[in-house]
């Protein structure tokens, strides 16, 4: 029996990096899945065009999870008052093509970002921005059960693909689908941290926490501009707005 790790309590529900070294410890993810993730690149730029459709053609299924895209998002104002009746909102809606764009975005920085404390955090943000908070533009708030949902469903249109690729030999493969199934749970973790309570704050650490995340929602944001101003000088276009990976 190997030595048992203390894991300090209350660093987990306020220190980012804490919390994601013993989350992405306890399942398992290593620096070899972040790898091999990155290694599915080639596969998945071309995946990806079918996954945002497919992810939208299951939220048009339901009034619940489509009635979102009838408020303003975080990087988007809805200006056409008939844009604000979810009966009028389409694929072909600017939200719609809006969402589409980050959700793109989100999985092509999947397979290209270097895991450390900036990614760490822009992943962090995207869980955080789904729900109510004084930090954003909109008062959109998603609830977890759509979120948890989507995540199974995300899982498994990604692993359904990869498993179906030819490129690499069946443990490889393998290797692939796992490390992307840990590093959906991983991501779910980091909903899970603003909708599930399990422990409350003392007035000192909500303090700290919140400039911490004022800090940190600002830095996606200018990370986010950048990327946008440097894909609209080559020409990507639409690629170049900012906002969430909101439904």
């Amino acid at each position: 029996m190997s030595e048992m790790q203390h894991i300090d309590h209350d660093r987990l529900y306020t220190d980012l990096q804490y919390r994601f070294e013993y989350v992405s410890g306890f399942i398992g993810f290593t620096k070899k899945d972040q790898d091999l993730i990155k290694q599915s690149g080639s596969v998945v730029a071309g995946l990806v065009p079918t996954i945002v459709d497919a992810v939208y053609d299951k939220l048009a299924k339901y009034d619940i999870t489509w009635g979102h895209f009838a408020q303003d998002q975080d990087g988007l104002q809805i200006k056409d008052s008939k844009s604000r009746d979810v009966a009028q909102v389409t694929m072909g809606s600017e939200v719609i093509t809006f969402r589409k764009t980050m959700l793109t975005k989100y999985l092509k920085k999947l397979v290209t970002a270097e895991w450390n404390l900036s990614y760490l955090k822009y992943l962090d943000w995207v869980g955080h921005i789904h729900t109510t908070t004084p930090l954003k533009k909109s008062t959109i708030n998603v609830e977890y059960i759509h979120c948890n949902a989507l995540f199974g469903y995300v899982a498994a249109v990604v692993v359904g693909a990869l498993q179906k690729s030819t490129e690499w030999d069946d443990e490889t493969r393998d290797d692939i689908v796992n490390a992307y199934n840990k590093f959906f749970w991983l991501q779910n973790d980091l909903f899970a941290r603003y909708y599930v309570k399990d422990r409350v704050l003392t007035d000192k650490e909500k303090a700290a926490v919140a400039a911490e995340k004022e800090h940190e929602v600002n830095e996606v944001r200018r990370e986010l501009r950048s990327e946008s101003l440097l894909n609209a000088a080559v020409g990507v276009g639409a690629g170049a707005v900012l906002g969430a990976v909101a439904f």
